[in-house]
């Protein structure tokens, strides 16, 4: 009888070692994760350049038809002087695809942006949130700096080198930042053709998962994944409501299967600190 309770307690005391390595190791892993993530964002933030290149993936279902979007762009930026570029290009399937650059330097306390479309270069002052999308220092810093939570979950090899994983979440007044800055919400606002601001309908979206790599010898983070699915699909829902609700007779009406969103991934791989590849600005924009 003796035997089978020092099995049975032999059995819980291993039974709560695992509980507790599968959760990350409690609060003391967050806290070393949370430390982690905070020195990667204070290297990135003093970086003079770096590259990256970030996808995102946008499949919706509207009216019974799929469409799939992806979308890829390259970025390179500098500091001091301040200067960057951007070549995108958004790939709509049997819709066709979109292709973009954006140039931007910095002009004493304001920006000057150049576009270019494959035709024509225009060119408009820019101020710093609306760089926020192409900038990949400033995107990193914000979406690491909006994370919470943070776990410890392994290490994986990712572009050759060997990086700490960490899960955590982006909750609250970091969300509608995020989301804008990420430039999945442009996109819906497209998709739905101007029809609302989704601005309105950031609050009660429950947590965002985010993950990071951060490369073990350099400390910097070397990629970063969002899944912003579960977010999307609420703003679309709340969105289609609001559209419904201005048109009259459409009271009541169930928009639920009118248009859903079924996949937005980010993920953004990092590269070339301090050592990116300089660029000059095309004369035809500096002209525009």
């Amino acid at each position: 009888m003796k035997s089978g309770k020092r099995i049975a307690a032999l059995a819980l005391g291993a039974a709560l070692t695992l509980s507790m390595t599968a959760c990350g190791g409690g609060t003391a892993n967050k806290e070393d994760a949370t430390a982690k993530i905070r020195a990667a964002s204070e290297k990135v933030n003093a970086v003079e350049s770096m590259e990256a290149t970030m996808v995102m993936e946008m499949d919706m279902t509207a009216m019974g038809q799929k469409v799939e979007t992806d979308t890829t762009m390259d970025m390179v930026c500098f500091n001091d002087p301040m200067k960057m570029k951007a070549d995108m290009t958004m790939d709509m399937g049997s819709l066709g695809s979109v292709s973009m650059s954006i140039f931007a330097e910095a002009d004493g306390d304001t920006y000057n942006m150049y576009l270019y479309d494959g035709n024509t270069w225009t060119s408009q002052t820019a101020t710093v949130n609306m760089l926020e999308q192409y900038d990949a220092q400033q995107s990193v810093n914000l979406y690491l700096d909006s994370g919470a939570e943070y776990i410890s979950v392994g290490t994986e090899e990712i572009n050759g080198v060997t990086a700490d994983k960490y899960t955590g979440v982006i909750r609250g007044e970091a969300m509608e930042e995020v989301l804008k800055a990420s430039g999945a919400t442009t996109n819906l606002e497209s998709s739905l053709g101007g029809m609302v601001d989704v601005s309105d309908f950031y609050s009660d979206l429950g947590d965002m998962p985010i993950t990071v790599w951060i490369d073990q010898e350099s400390g910097y983070p070397v990629r970063y994944f969002m899944d912003m699915t579960d977010v999307m699909q609420s703003i679309m829902g709340k969105a289609l409501n609001a559209a419904m609700g201005s048109v009259e007779g459409a009271e009541g009406v169930d928009v639920s299967g009118m248009m859903t969103i079924d996949k937005v991934e980010v993920i953004m791989d990092c590269t070339n600190y301090n050592n990116a590849a300089d660029f000059e600005i095309p004369a035809e924009a500096l002209g525009a």
